[in-house]
């Protein structure tokens, strides 16, 4: 197939690296002329995907309609706070595509949409059907060098997902299909803000351990099934790759940034110092925010989620956010 992608970060790559070694054609497609640049003279992006190779039949463009134009798929693959004005240009180009794929994790913050309904939302002629979100856990990393791993294709059309089943497998990375788009959607943008929390338990210096990790992680899995619970995803979704397999390899990588960002706030340092130094996007710091204000829409309990949010955007103490959870009512798990 021919195939473009939006967004040329780590897992674009990563992506497209992957899917070239499967014998289907790439063109990337993003805003900045200088990156493309930069791609095509270096076959390296030192700042986002050091020490991985570039197949030099990678095509890299700055114009929409040139980028996806015949394309038999498109991979939106750019940070979430982007994903609007992307799918808003892809809406305008006037060649309809068969399947749109979603590989950005997150929630938006204005409209507190998941990632393909704010895609659905831009691209008029896209139908349900024809959309799917790709997640799981897999770090950028490891999947552009060949790591075993495995991954979920979710669309409400079974056929949709077993396209992209079929585009993406080979030997190192093994698809499995879903229909529950909704789920797999909020486990891979949830798990971000536990992340987060991990990352400021291995931050902090004294009072935690792997006892507290281990209550983090299951008590967060908890709250990502209240939510979706409420947003009628299937509960079995939780329990699988994109739901546990996620969360685990996100609190405790050292390739994840949100755990990074937890850990250095944990450590003393302000948010916007810690983000300041990055060189790439922590999906779980925009995460917080809507995922908070979904929460509260819903009259959904989540603590874990709550005080993330308190001591990100409200500069509240760490160790008193532990206090706060470690206090709260005791109730029956």
């Amino acid at each position: 197939m021919k195939i473009s992608i939006l967004g040329a970060g780590s897992w674009g790559l990563a992506l497209g690296k992957l899917l070239h070694k499967n014998g289907h054609g790439i063109v990337f497609w993003t805003p900045s002329a200088k990156e493309a640049e930069l791609l095509a003279k270096e076959r390296e992006y030192k700042d986002k995907l050091p020490g991985v190779e570039l197949p030099a039949e990678f095509k890299y463009l700055t114009d929409m309609a040139k980028a996806t134009e015949n394309a038999d798929m498109i991979i939106l693959a750019v940070p979430s706070q982007f994903m609007e004005g992307t799918a808003k240009l892809l809406g305008e180009c006037n060649t309809p595509i068969p399947i749109v794929v979603n590989a950005t994790k997150g929630i938006a913050e204005n409209s507190l949409k998941t990632m393909s309904e704010v895609i659905l939302a831009n691209v008029k002629w896209l139908s349900e059907d024809e959309v799917a979100t790709l997640s799981g856990p897999t770090h950028a990393e490891e999947v552009a060098r060949g790591v075993y791993s495995a991954i979920v294709a979710a669309s409400r059309n079974e056929v949709c997902a077993k396209i992209i089943q079929e585009a993406f497998s080979n030997k190192t990375l093994r698809v499995y299909t879903s229909q529950d788009i909704t789920g797999v959607e909020l486990c891979g943008s949830v798990k971000n803000i536990i992340a987060i929390a991990g990352g400021i338990v291995d931050g902090l210096e004294s009072g935690v351990g792997d006892n507290t990790k281990a209550a983090l992680i299951t008590r967060g899995q908890a709250e990502i099934c209240r939510l979706g619970e409420a947003l009628g995803a299937n509960p079995r979704t939780f329990s699988g790759l994109a739901g546990i397999g996620d969360l685990i390899v996100t609190c405790m990588s050292h390739h994840s940034r949100n755990r990074f960002v937890g850990e250095q706030i944990g450590k003393g340092k302000t948010l916007d110092d810690v983000l300041a130094n990055m060189k790439m996007v922590a999906e779980g710091v925009p995460t917080a925010h809507s995922t908070y204000e979904l929460a509260k829409k819903l009259n959904v309990e989540m603590p874990i989620v709550n005080q993330v949010y308190e001591v990100l955007f409200k500069q509240k103490n760490p160790r008193d956010a532990i206090e706060a959870l470690m206090s709260r009512e005791l109730k029956a798990e």
